[in-house]
């Protein structure tokens, strides 16, 4: 007995676009989170602050710090509004010492510094969205890229408590972190 043509072909294409419908489902179920899905509890607007005398808002740093700092940062302090007294004038100038800068401190080759790791990024443009968002919360975030990824971190230190510290501030805040080492 021999098979008709035309009914073998429509054979194929039917099992083909079984198998492309098969492997979409697969596909969907394995990409699509797994238990029930929760709704994050939305975090409170904060507070409008009293304008900055400052003229504008730093920019957004999208380089690493160098290891070093013993201590997390903290979001700057609200600053209280107070009517600025009248200036008086002086007879003789005074000089304006330069701010003094914290000396920079190279670790060592084989030292592990630590980072605080806010989201991993395929695209540029949610990664700065992200940073955007940390540095309004008042932290100095920045991106780095690799494997492909555009990783939003937090900090750089010598001591993992002082990582710790930091994660625990911004999981307060509803972010999700992970601690990542660097040699």
């Amino acid at each position: 007995m021999r098979n008709n043509p035309v009914l073998v072909v429509l054979m194929f294409v039917g099992l083909f676009g079984l198998a492309v419908l098969l492997g979409y489902v697969a596909g969907q179920a394995f990409l699509s989170p797994p238990g029930p899905q929760v709704a994050r509890p939305a975090r409170p607007a904060p507070a409008p602050a009293p304008a900055p005398a400052t003229p504008a808002q730093p920019p957004i740093s999208l380089q690493p710090p160098e290891a070093g700092p013993s201590e997390p940062p903290q979001p700057p302090p609200a600053e209280p509004a107070q009517p600025a007294p009248a200036p008086t004038p002086s007879p003789t100038p005074v000089p304006v010492p330069a701010p003094l800068s914290p000396p920079v401190v190279t670790p060592p080759v084989s030292a592990v510094t630590y980072r605080v790791q806010v989201g991993a990024f395929l695209r540029r443009e949610n990664a700065e969205a992200r940073v955007a968002q940390l540095v309004k919360d008042g932290f100095d975030a920045y991106i780095n890229q690799s494997s492909g990824l555009f990783k939003v971190q937090v900090g750089a230190f010598k001591e993992r408590e002082n990582a710790e510290k930091l994660a625990d501030q911004l999981r307060a805040l509803g972010y999700e972190v992970l601690i990542t080492t660097t040699k």
